[in-house]
């Protein structure tokens, strides 16, 4: 049928902000008539509509509501709680140009509590293709936009009572000799209405996620297992928690269930998990509204799948307003609550900016792409989620994440950024798996940790002379391609946890630094560096370090005007070696040691201006080209090359060339010492075997101590 227009009068409504309950009840009956009577768009004529507070505007299902002009505003009121325009249980729905206000400024607090529960437009339980298009939300409670889910259940499964040890065999009963297997013995009926009035239902872990000691099935294949009323068999199905098991899936006859995974039994402890049936809002969509001056957040999401922010504007909420203070969490958009439950968000092409505590946070959710967007505040992938995605996007802020559904570290799926710019702030992901591609980062500081973490094609600024820690890698293992790092200003250079790392690899990289005096690059078991670049330029010495415990391979790579040095071992707080093999683990080859700076640098255990090595036990330094060029000032003799031999050391097919520009005494020298050995260690000093073959020195020598001499 054609669009109804709501007659005013007719419903006792008022669009001059009066009369707050017969308008609410006014509007209400109006929906619930057009939708009687098959008007599936509905126009309610421009004004201003007070809404009781008590009540809500109830939406209907299969409707298009046109509100333009319309300004909905929350009577004042002092309720812990309320919603101005509510969507319960409702499917496809479009809502267009909404204003709706809450009472921020006049509300009553006085009753205690947080109140925060005070929102503008919300869709609840069951909510099914709902769009939500140019609306607008302000000055509520609580927050602007939000979907939320309830928590029905059939049940509940508490370890030991419910639990058995061994799973399912074909004829339905629990084998106990599958030891590796877990059964909820208890069945779960599926025929009552509660399981019917969603159509589903799902395993899922206790009211916080989580799965109890012993137990972690966010990466575990869960079986489901199908009976007839007398307890015949009907087969089992694969599925995961949080996914849903739809009844018009089911075998036919089925009339209850029970589960079984990879569990040992004996590691569980008083484990609690629950078989849901949740009414959870599913495809609801938000298109170019605008959020702000509410207390809590912008928009939440407390249960919900396939939720989309699409061209939206969400702005200064939480902030302090006249009378009335923001509430936590205070973020722009928060998803949170349901856990897993809560799956496939996307925000695209989203203005988020100037809320209290930062524009974006997630805890615990199963995909989410955020695309094309403009972030100003902290950015947070946090939890146990899976599969977040960044694209496209610019960041003003810090950003945090972690991609880790299990609690194992290898277990974690991974945290994407692609093509983001980052400006001005730190990022840091410490957890899981994360790859960065193609990014920018201006000004901004990264750290790097988890199991797993590769940078590729980024560019990376950093100049701020009171920080440090510009750099930070920390993973298990950590890949860097084709990436441009230009310190430009700090404290240090980098930091990193000593040997946190199982391997790392650098290629092309180049690492630039100007006034920073240097710091940690890696700790490491296992390094490869090829064809990278290691340049300082400025007045500051820089002074930094590599630790790598068990295999080393620098190769075809600059080290320009930067006193460096490779440790074999743990060398904070304690004396460590690397692992002696019997054969030689680490090689520096083919590369190119320039100094060309009018100073030199301090000289302490192993620093100097150039290349230094010590706790290596067996060592190869092979086909380098030292260059000292003096810059008219005598800068004596440079230890472009210093080693504290240990095992076995192979000096081969070095040239060792100091460019004189002036009649000064500068050489380039390579200094061959005695271990080093810090004071009371108990580390023995060993005989050490040196090669010393082919070596082509120009203005500049080989000194080899007396130490070194001594252990020919």
């Amino acid at each position: 049928m054609s669009s109804y227009v709501v007659e005013l009068d007719r419903w006792g409504i008022k669009n001059n902000g009066t009369d707050a309950l017969n308008t609410t009840n006014g509007i209400n009956n109006a929906l619930k008539w057009a939708r009687d009577n098959s008007f599936y768009t509905v126009v309610l004529p421009k004004g201003q509509y007070i809404i009781d507070k008590n009540s809500s505007v109830l939406l209907e299902s299969n409707t298009h509501y046109k509100f333009y002009d319309c300004l909905f505003f929350k009577e004042s009121n002092n309720l812990t709680g309320y919603s101005i325009i509510t969507c319960d249980g409702i499917k496809n729905v479009l809502i267009e140009g909404a204003a709706v206000k809450g009472d921020r400024e006049t509300h009553d607090y006085s009753s205690g509590g947080t109140h925060e529960w005070g929102h503008g437009i919300q869709c609840i339980n069951s909510c099914y293709n709902i769009t939500i298009k140019n609306c607008e939300a302000y000055e509520c409670t609580g927050d602007g936009f939000v979907t939320i889910m309830d928590f029905s259940a059939l049940g509940g499964v508490q370890h030991p009572a419910h639990f058995a040890k061994g799973d399912i065999d074909s004829q339905g009963n629990i084998d106990s000799t599958k030891t590796n297997y877990t059964t909820v013995s208890r069945y779960f009926d599926v025929t009552g209405n509660l399981v019917k009035s969603v159509g589903y239902f799902y395993y899922s872990g206790d009211g916080y996620g989580g799965y109890g000691i012993g137990s972690n099935l966010n990466k575990t294949v869960i079986k489901v297992h199908f009976y007839k009323a007398d307890n015949t068999y009907l087969g089992f199905r694969n599925t995961r928690t949080y996914e849903f098991i739809y009844l018009e899936s089911l075998p036919v006859g089925t009339t209850k269930v029970r589960f079984s995974f990879i569990q040992n039994f004996d590691l569980m402890n008083g484990n609690l998990h629950y078989v849901m049936c949740a009414k959870i809002p599913q495809y609801i969509n938000f298109s170019n509204c605008k959020s702000h001056r509410n207390r809590r957040l912008g928009a939440s999401i407390n249960g919900g799948r396939f939720i989309t922010f699409d061209s939206c504007e969400i702005y200064n909420n939480s902030n302090p307003m006249s009378t009335s203070t923001g509430v936590n969490p205070g973020y722009g958009i928060d998803i949170e609550d349901g856990y897993m439950t809560n799956q496939k968000i996307t925000i695209k092409n989203c203005n988020i900016y100037d809320n209290r505590a930062g524009a974006f946070v997630c805890i615990s959710t199963r995909g989410v792409h955020v695309e094309n967007n403009k972030f100003r505040g902290s950015f947070v992938f946090s939890g146990s989620g899976d599969d977040y995605f960044s694209l496209n996007n610019m960041y003003y802020g810090n950003i945090s994440g972690r991609s880790i559904t299990s609690g194992v570290e290898k277990d974690g799926t991974f945290c994407t950024f692609r093509n983001d710019s980052v400006f001005g702030a730190s990022v840091s992901v410490l957890a899981g798996n994360t790859t960065i591609e193609n990014c920018v980062f201006s000004k901004t500081s990264l750290t790097l940790g988890g199991e797993t973490a590769k940078v590729i094609n980024c560019k990376l600024t950093f100049d701020d002379p009171e920080k440090d820690n510009a750099l930070g890698f920390s993973g298990k293992n950590i890949e860097v391609y084709n990436s441009l790092f230009d310190i430009r200003r700090s404290k240090g250079v980098a930091s990193a946890y000593y040997n946190s790392s199982d391997h790392v690899l650098l290629s092309n990289v180049k690492i630039h630094t100007n006034e920073t005096s240097g710091g940690h690059y890696v700790g490491t078991k296992n390094l490869i560096i090829d064809n990278c670049e290691f340049i300082h330029s400025g007045t500051t010495t820089n002074y930094s370090r590599m630790m790598v415990s068990e295999f080393m391979r620098v190769e075809n790579s600059i080290f320009k005007n930067q006193s460096f040095r490779f440790d074999g071992g743990n060398m904070y707080g304690t004396e460590q070696l690397a692992i002696d093999t019997g054969y030689i683990t680490h090689s520096f080859k083919n590369n190119k040691i320039i100094w060309d700076a009018p100073y030199s640098t301090y000289t302490h255990e192993a620093r100097g201006p150039g290349i230094a090595f010590l706790y290596i036990p067996r060592l190869e330094i092979l086909n380098n080209i030292f260059n000292v060029i003096d810059q008219g000032i005598s800068l004596g003799s440079l230890y472009t090359l210093r080693i504290f031999t240990e095992n076995h050391l192979n000096l081969s097919i070095n040239t060792i060339i100091t460019t004189k520009t002036s009649n000064t005494n500068t050489k380039g020298t390579i200094t061959i010492e005695g271990v080093y050995r810090k004071s009371g260690s108990t580390i023995p000093i060993p005989k050490t075997t040196i090669v010393d073959q082919n070596n082509v020195k120009i203005n500049s020598e080989i000194i080899y101590t007396d130490n070194v001499q001594e252990q020919f």
